[in-house]
C-alpha cells in the first residue's frame, strides 16, 4: 500500500516577526535602490510573500521607508547618546562618541546608507541633520562646561558642538565606503586632531591672514608671522628654564627665529648655544611638537613655532657642568617648577597656553 506523506509546511509567521522582517528586507533594498528605486515588488518577493501583505502592514512603501529610517535613526542616537552619557572627563566621551559612530557604520551599514541618502517624505529637513543636531546638543552641554572650566565664553559651546559632530559625521561617510584604517585607528585619529585643537583654543580668536586685512577690523592689516623654534629645557630635579630677552616684559622658553636654510632643530640647537652658552648638538633635542598663536612682545605678530626638549643634568648651582648663563640677548634666567611658572602672570603666550598645561596634565596624570 503506498504511503502517503505530509508535505511540511513552513512555521507561520506571527505579526511582530512578519513586520520586522519586512523591515529587514527594505533595509537592504532602500541602502542599494535608494526610495525611489525599491518598489514593493521586490521587497515582498524578498521576503517570500505577496504585495498585500506589505500593504497589510504598512500602508504604503513611504510608509515603511519611514519605518525603516526611524529605527535606524533611534538605534544610532541611542549608541551616541549613550556614549556621551558616562561618567567621564571630555576627552574619554569624545573617545567614546566617535568610536560608537564608527562601530554602528561597521555593524549597521545599510542603516547608514540610509540616514545620510534621502529622507522620508514627513521628514524633508534631513533625518541625518536633524540627527547630528541632537547630537551637537549633547555636546554643546558638555563643552560649556569644560570652556567654562578653562575660562572661555560657554556661550560659545553651541558653534563648537556644530563643527565637532559636523567633523566626526563627515569622517564617518567617508570611512563607510574607505573602511581602512579600521575604526579604532581612524577614532584615535578624529581625537587627535579634535581633542588638540580644543586644547590650544584661544580666548578671543581672530583670523589675521586674509590679504589685505579683513573689512571692520583694527587698523594695521594682516600681522606678521615668525618662524622660529623655541626649547624646553629641563633640569634633574624636575624644573624648566625660563628666560627673559633684553628690553622686553615676559618670560619664555630660549628658541629664536630660523635663519636662512635651518630647518626647526637646527635653529633649536643653534638659538640655545647663542644664548645659554652651551654646546648642544640638534640630534640632542627630543621633538615635542608645534604651536601657532600670538607672540609674547610684538604687537599684531604670531609665531609659528618648532617646539623642541632638553634635559640637562642639573640641579645648577651646585658646581654641575654646563651650567646655563645668560648670553647674547637674553637678560634674566629662572628655574622654576612647571607649577611655579603657569601662576606668574608675566609668561609667553606659548608657555602659558600650550606648553605648561600640557606639562601640568602630565604631572598629574591627566590623559591629554
Amino acid at each position: 500500500m503506498a504511503r502517503i506523506t505530509a508535505a511540511r509546511s513552513r512555521p507561520r509567521m506571527t505579526g511582530t516577526q512578519r513586520r520586522a522582517q519586512l523591515i529587514g528586507v527594505a533595509r537592504s533594498l532602500f541602502a542599494l535602490r535608494g526610495l525611489e528605486g525599491a518598489t514593493i515588488e521586490d521587497i515582498a518577493a524578498g521576503a517570500g510573500v505577496s504585495k498585500p501583505v506589505v500593504y497589510e502592514h504598512f500602508g504604503s512603501k513611504e510608509a515603511l521607508y519611514t519605518e525603516v529610517v526611524n529605527s535606524e535613526f533611534d538605534r544610532l542616537l541611542a549608541a551616541v547618546t549613550e556614549a556621551l552619557g558616562a561618567d567621564a572627563g571630555p576627552r574619554v566621551l569624545l573617545e567614546r562618541a566617535a568610536y560608537s559612530l564608527l562601530d554602528y557604520i561597521e555593524n549597521h551599514t545599510d542603516g547608514f546608507r540610509i540616514l545620510v541618502r534621502d529622507a522620508p517624505p514627513s521628514q524633508p529637513e534631513g533625518t541625518f541633520s536633524t540627527l547630528l543636531s541632537r547630537i551637537a546638543a549633547d555636546v554643546e552641554h558638555i563643552l560649556a562646561k569644560e570652556f567654562s572650566s578653562r575660562g572661555l565664553s560657554a556661550e560659545v559651546g553651541g558653534m563648537y558642538a556644530q563643527m565637532l559632530v559636523g567633523m566626526v559625521a563627515m569622517t564617518g561617510q567617508w570611512w563607510l565606503d574607505a573602511r581602512s584604517p579600521d575604526k579604532a585607528t581612524v577614532a584615535a585619529h578624529l581625537v587627535n586632531l579634535s581633542w588638540n585643537g580644543l586644547t590650544g583654543l584661544q580666548k578671543d580668536p581672530a583670523l589675521g591672514h586674509i590679504p589685505g586685512g579683513i573689512p571692520g577690523s583694527l587698523p594695521g592689516g594682516a600681522p606678521m608671522v615668525l618662524t622660529l623654534s623655541a626649547v624646553l629645557v629641563h633640569d634633574g630635579e624636575g624644573r624648566i628654564l625660563l628666560v627673559r630677552k633684553r628690553g622686553t616684559q615676559r618670560f619664555m622658553q630660549p628658541g629664536g627665529k630660523l635663519e636662512p636654510g635651518e630647518d626647526f632643530r637646527q635653529a633649536a640647537a643653534r638659538e640655545v648655544n647663542e644664548e645659554l652658552g652651551l654646546r648642544v648638538e640638534a640630534a640632542d633635542l627630543s621633538d615635542i611638537g608645534h604651536w601657532y598663536g600670538p607672540a609674547a612682545n610684538e604687537a599684531n605678530t604670531f609665531i609659528d613655532a618648532g617646539l623642541f626638549g632638553l634635559t640637562l643634568p642639573g640641579p645648577f648651582g651646585s658646581g654641575a657642568d654646563p651650567v646655563p648663563q645668560a648670553a647674547a640677548e637674553i637678560e634674566e634666567t629662572l628655574w622654576l617648577t612647571p607649577a611655579e611658572a603657569f601662576a606668574r602672570t608675566d609668561i609667553s603666550p606659548l608657555l602659558r597656553d600650550h606648553v605648561l598645561p600640557e606639562l601640568l596634565a602630565a604631572e598629574a596624570g591627566t590623559p591629554q
